[in-house]
């Protein structure tokens, strides 16, 4: 490492500490929060049901469908992607849901990093618009 470079904690909570800096506001934390919480709805997987609920084993391979909760979850998120728009929502992936750095989404879109803080408000304030958190 130079002398330059910043030592990241790459293990921290980026809403929290969007929030904490006070670089996004309560309506927007909490539509992150939500969007956090579909997400993981959404992605349950047969890990999180009992061994008998996957299928009879030998019965063709088909596995469980996916439950109202799940389709429900799955539906919201699609509906925040339309609402927000592709690179809003682009944006809250990278940071929200993939914890990356301010600086490392600006770099994976090919954005300057002075853009990212406005562009990631503007997109969770329409986030929360659609949550009807704002």
């Amino acid at each position: 490492m130079s002398a330059g470079e910043k030592v990241q904690n790459i293990h921290v909570d980026r809403l929290e500490w969007l929030l904490a800096h006070g670089m996004i506001h309560p309506a927007q934390h909490g539509a992150g929060r939500k969007l956090q919480r579909d997400c993981e709805l959404a992605a349950i997987g047969g890990y999180a049901s009992p061994a008998w609920a996957l299928g009879v084993p030998g019965g063709g391979g088909r596995g469980r469908l996916p439950s109202d909760v799940q389709c429900d979850a799955i539906r919201r998120m699609n509906a925040a992607r339309v609402h927000v728009g592709p690179l809003g929502f682009r944006i809250i992936e990278l940071i929200v849901l993939d914890g990356v750095s301010l600086a490392e989404a600006s770099r994976r879109l090919g954005e300057p990093v002075a853009k990212m803080p406005l562009a990631l408000r503007v997109a969770l304030d329409s986030l929360a618009s659609f949550y009807r958190l704002a």
